[in-house]
């Protein structure tokens, strides 16, 4: 026997600590997965409140890149609630905001996230891609809870769009 600390089933307590953590982290990931995963149907089923607990109390949600049609920059739950109030839903306007990709680093209760994202809507000759490009995100855990404190929705290309 080695001289490393064991339990009584005689499996190395380090052994064991390693694992704790390695869990805890695919824990996070997958958390963070489905804090990403509800950010789309908020907004395109017109869920405000869902789309908005989404981020941390003074999260930031702006928009940058070469396929921008304008700024937007909304920061704090009232501004970001009000965003989602005037957006376009269902069944007035039939979108989905797809999100796929994901690339998830976690360092303890911070996070950071790069996924592809694609916006589809439904027009009268059928669905087209009206957006594309990266959303780069960071995240807290608050509360037991993982929420996005800040996203950059980097757009890449946009297409056409319903009237």
């Amino acid at each position: 026997m080695s001289g490393s600390e064991r339990d009584p089933a005689g499996v190395a307590l380090a052994e064991i600590a390693g694992l704790r953590d390695r869990l805890r982290r695919l824990e996070d990931e997958r958390e963070i997965g489905l804090v990403l995963a509800s950010y789309g149907p908020g907004l395109d089923d017109g869920d405000e409140k869902g789309w908005a607990d989404c981020f941390t109390d003074d999260g930031v949600w702006e928009t940058t890149g070469p396929g921008m049609r304008r700024r937007h920059h909304r920061e704090g739950r009232e501004e970001l609630l009000e965003f989602a109030r005037q957006h376009t839903r269902s069944p007035e306007h039939l979108h989905k905001h797809c999100v796929f990709g994901s690339r998830i680093g976690v360092d303890g209760d911070a996070a950071v996230a790069v996924s592809y994202f694609v916006r589809l809507d439904a027009l009268p000759d059928g669905p087209v891609v009206v957006a594309f490009g990266r959303y780069h995100d960071r995240l807290e855990h608050v509360s037991g809870v993982w929420k996005i404190a800040h996203r950059r929705c980097e757009i890449q290309s946009t297409g056409p769009r319903q009237a």
